[in-house]
């Protein structure tokens, strides 16, 4: 069966690859489906793949690289449609996380938005549609 091409899943380069997990699946309801290791030294790889609770295609893939130094947040903005902005970044602030753009209405788009980073201080956006 032909698939095609279309966008898969974005994968995170992360340090604390427990943590992480955690805050994905805590604050967002994602669900650990897989976890995949290999590779040796520099090349030595952990993922932990993630998909929506109703789904079974990955979503979120969190790379743990133990051989390599932690990167740097920054090089990427997770997004996320949610039912219920407050709540999430309620869940994200209980989960590890912090707020970096409280919930702001934004009539003109007709969506609530904010902006919350994971514990490693990575950038989601969060979007509710009004």
């Amino acid at each position: 069966m032909a698939v095609g091409q279309r966008f898969a899943f974005t994968k995170l380069l992360v340090g604390d690859l427990e943590a992480e997990a955690a805050f994905y699946s805590t604050a967002l309801g994602l669900v650990v489906k897989h976890r995949v290791s290999g590779g040796e030294g520099l090349d030595a790889r952990e993922e932990v793949i993630l998909c929506a609770a109703d789904h079974e295609e990955p979503s979120l893939v969190l790379l743990h690289r133990p051989h390599r130094a932690r990167p740097e947040p920054g090089e990427t903005v997770l997004g996320f449609v949610v039912d219920d902005v407050e709540q999430v970044v309620r869940a994200a602030e209980d989960a590890g996380g912090a707020v970096r753009v409280a919930p702001r209405a934004v009539p003109q788009a007709g969506v609530t938005v904010a902006q919350v980073e994971d514990p490693e201080g990575h950038l989601v956006e969060l979007l509710q549609y009004r």
